[in-house]
């Protein structure tokens, strides 16, 4: 690889980097969609698989091709001996349902920019950047407003409630993967945490004889920025000779951290757009503190090397612990899931271009965070994955995953999402720090 395609990548990378930052804030403006149940703690969550691994049901924490990067476990990094940029975007469209009630819509972000490379033949570096979680939500119901007088129709004054909340937290992290011996590779992920939450709450009030409302606004904004860390390990097991058959184990734990926050509440009084009275900073830059709760993943494949891979993930968060901004927990519970994936080469050294296709299929299923009335708040989903080889020498890849679920259920009071979420991911690899050799 000549010097200027490595400045080239590198310039890609930096601009792209730079620019992520700004990106997600105007896409976020939309997020991936109202959902509702981004009202509650963080927010929705975009994960750590990229598409390759989403394809699978997010499952892989055990195992990487060496092609992709492989974000669920950082031990897993050092498996790209290539110099490797990875690009992502997500998509999703949703129907959501309450009731007789129903409302479609849709939203795509950024989902993750990333570069490795390996600086010894046992220790590679990456950076990433992507988006955290997400809230984007806004709700809208009609309450009398109690001791109000009479309406000329002799019915009591109702109001118009309109709660709304927007933004998101990012994630900028370096990691750092090793492999020890033949066998057992080990990784720490160093993140920063930044970003910050809008919510509102307004009023509309009719005001007899006008032909506009008062509007009661009540906003509030936290910002949020700390580190955190990652580590994970990984283990080859060779059940057959000759690197036939693979017995992988894997593991990646995510610390305890709290962030710390600040939090901005301001109160408005409008009519028709016009301020009653001057608006009035209620709080401002109140510090605080986020606690965001530890998580494991675990997992087990079997690797028939450039063949087939068939694993099998657990994950838990323990949401039970999480604590807000003002030191409530919104009910939230903890989080258990399973994930189940297969990838699939026909045949690696084939030359149809089909048989270099990856293909993926994957499910996944467990609990979110969520109880309404009681009642659990559970997500299924199910997934296909490929990746399409690129480029001179097919050393570079395009990968989709189509993912479909369903959480929650149209009984009175819960809501039920049914979504269709898409995720492109695109792989640039290169060869660096390696010596020219004349023969």
């Amino acid at each position: 690889m000549s010097l200027y395609s490595r400045i080239g990548i590198i310039t890609l990378a930096i601009t792209l980097g730079w620019s992520c930052t700004d990106l997600t804030t105007k896409l976020k403006a939309q997020g991936l969609g109202n959902s509702p149940y981004s009202s509650l703690g963080m927010g929705e969550f975009y994960g750590e698989s990229y598409s390759d691994n989403t394809g699978m049901g997010q499952a892989g924490v055990s195992t990487g091709n060496g092609f992709q990067i492989n974000n669920l476990n950082p031990a897993l990094w050092v498996k790209n001996r290539f110099t490797t940029l990875d690009i992502g975007l997500i998509g999703q469209y949703k129907n959501i349902a309450s009731g007789n009630r129903s409302q479609r819509n849709a939203g795509g972000n950024l989902a993750y920019l990333s570069l490795s490379f390996a600086v010894a033949p046992r220790w590679v570096i990456g950076f990433n950047l992507k988006p955290y979680s997400f809230v984007d939500y806004e709700n809208t119901f009609y309450r009398p407003v109690s001791g109000s007088p009479a309406a000329p129709s002799g019915n009591p004054v109702v109001a118009e409630y309109i709660t709304s909340g927007k933004g998101g937290i990012n994630k900028a992290s370096i990691t750092n993967s090793v492999q020890i011996g033949r066998y057992l590779s080990l990784g720490l992920e160093s993140s920063y945490f930044f970003g910050n939450v809008r919510r509102s709450s307004e009023v509309s009030l009719p005001v007899s004889g006008s032909a506009t409302d008062y509007l009661v606004s009540l906003h509030d904004r936290n910002t949020y920025s700390d580190i955190a860390f990652r580590a994970g390990a990984a283990v080859r097991i060779p059940i057959k000779k000759d690197n036939k058959l693979n017995l992988n184990l894997g593991g990646a734990y995510s610390f305890s951290t709290s962030l710390n926050a600040t939090k901005t509440t301001s109160f408005e009084l409008t009519q028709g757009s016009y301020p009653v009275i001057a608006p009035d900073t209620l709080e401002n830059n109140l510090t605080g503190s986020m606690k965001v709760p530890e998580q494991y993943q675990v997992g087990a494949s079997l690797e028939w090397p450039f063949k087939m891979i068939l694993s099998l993930d657990y994950s838990h968060q323990s949401w039970s612990q999480y604590k807000g901004f003002d030191n409530t927990n919104s009910n939230l519970n903890d989080v258990n899931r399973i994930h189940v994936g297969l990838e699939y080469l026909p045949r690696f050294t084939s030359l149809n271009y089909l048989d270099l296709v990856r293909y993926r299929v994957g499910f996944s299923y467990g609990k979110t965070p969520y109880t309404i009335d009681k009642v659990d708040i559970n997500d299924t989903n199910v997934s296909l994955g490929f990746t399409f080889p690129m480029g001179r020498g097919y050393q570079n890849f395009l990968s989709v995953a189509l993912v479909g679920g369903q959480r929650g259920s149209s009984g009175s009071g819960v809501v039920r999402e049914r979504y269709g979420r898409v995720v492109l991911g695109i792989t640039l690899l290169e060869r660096w720090f390696q010596k020219q050799k004349i023969d």
